[in-house]
């Protein structure tokens, strides 16, 4: 029986048994916040949600190419069939912008990704398809004394086989023994702990703490129905924003006091700000969302540096391992020099479109484009002579020297 006919085909997991895996494989424990982090409860936390739904986005909107290098010339390989599993279909149930962002959220979340490399009946035939192994299905990573990684996966019937590297396609985040991914939530445990102990103290501290706008006092006791009538008379004629700032007339020697909120609890908030800057610095390694002011009004200039920086940062770190690992993993050894996986990461620079035909203009002008490459990045349609690389001068001299030439005759 085959690796694939062995393999369980995705189905729900019990709550208690996939949080058993969960912990068991990639870890989690109590902290000192005594809030127990893991990978599941980490996305509970709404900043690491928000910074693993950005890159998973991202990395969607990313199409991958198969390429193919011959002296200067870098050609698109659409008909070998890599091509279609990186660019459309990786398997028969995922498209490729699904399979890219579970890739990215196991990354970025475990520091692993794994994928069973689906050869068919043949252990060295190309692979016909990639199939995303389940947090859990990799028991062990082991380098035995040749220097050769070999993967124990335990199926669910609790049957263990080791596979070879040649049948795995292994992206690895940052890593210490060099053939194993780290796991990040193992070392950032107690800051994602932090920040989901303030909000569930948020949530606790709104959601069943006493907290009036004002108190109304006076001396001695107060009959309940005189009371009752005396509160329902004052929500009735000051509450609500048409009735702010209204002349307020109290009886029988009650006194108003506004309650305020205590200046200590703004650490709170402080403490909340804090949290998001570190975890977006974590996830996203964007150092300057730390010492970024808030009070300062943002401007384009400051948006394009922001988006600028998080390409550079957040982006393309991830988008290099991948592609170095589809070299290594994926394209035969013969053709890796080449051959080579390349994401189109032009599409996340793209300004507005009077900024990009700005672009092209210069890049037409200075013969770094052709015009036909220019409208195949606008999705256009190239038209006669537009693979042609002449500079806007040189067409102008040209045709200034014409006109010499029929002066003179």
């Amino acid at each position: 029986m085959s690796l694939v006919a062995r393999m369980a085909r995705p189905k729900a997991m019990h709550p208690q048994e996939l949080e058993r895996v969960i912990m068991s494989v990639f870890g989690g424990g109590s902290t000192s916040s005594g809030v127990s982090v893991s990978n599941d409860t980490a996305m509970r936390q709404a900043t690491v949600y928000s910074c693993i739904n950005l890159l998973d986005r991202v990395i969607r909107t990313t199409p991958c190419h198969l390429m193919e290098r011959s002296g200067n010339t870098r050609t698109k390989l659409i008909d070998d069939p890599l091509y279609f599993l990186l660019h459309d279909q990786p398997n028969e149930w995922m498209t490729a912008p699904e399979f890219w962002g579970m890739v990215i959220n196991h990354l970025a979340l475990r520091g692993n990704f794994f994928a069973l490399k689906n050869r068919g009946m043949s252990l060295t035939g190309p692979v016909k398809e990639l199939i995303p192994l389940a947090p859990g299905l990799v028991h062990e990573v082991k380098q035995d004394e040749k220097y050769r990684i070999l993967y124990t996966l335990r199926y669910p019937d609790g049957t263990m086989t080791d596979v070879p590297a040649s049948q795995i396609m292994h992206l690895r985040g940052m890593t210490i023994n060099g053939f194993m991914g780290v796991n990040p939530i193992q070392y950032i445990r107690e800051s994602i702990a932090l920040g989901l102990a303030s909000e569930q103290f948020g949530a606790r501290f709104f959601g069943s703490g006493t907290h009036p706008g004002g108190i109304v006092e006076m001396d001695g006791h107060l009959d309940p129905k005189i009371a009752a009538n005396a509160k329902a008379a004052l929500n009735e004629v000051y509450t609500g924003l048409g009735n702010s700032h209204r002349l307020m007339l109290l009886e029988y020697g009650m006194k108003f006091q506004k309650v305020g909120v205590d200046p200590k609890d703004s650490q709170f908030m402080e403490l909340r700000k804090y949290q998001k800057a570190e975890i977006v610095d974590i996830f996203l390694g964007m150092p300057l969302t730390i010492i970024s002011s808030e009070d300062k009004t943002p401007t384009f200039a400051s948006s394009e540096q922001f988006s600028i920086g998080f390409i550079m940062y957040a982006i393309m770190p991830w988008l290099v391992t991948i592609e170095k690992a589809i070299s290594r993993d994926l394209i035969p050894t013969a053709k890796r020099k080449t051959q080579y996986a390349k994401f189109a990461a032009q599409g996340l620079q793209r300004g507005s479109f009077k900024e990009q035909i700005e672009s092209f203009q210069i890049a037409i002008n200075t013969e770094i484009m052709s015009p036909n490459e220019a409208r195949a990045l606008l999705e256009m349609n190239p038209y006669d002579g537009g693979d042609t690389f002449r500079t806007r001068t040189s067409t102008v001299k040209e045709g200034n020297e014409k006109t010499e030439n029929k002066g003179n005759e």
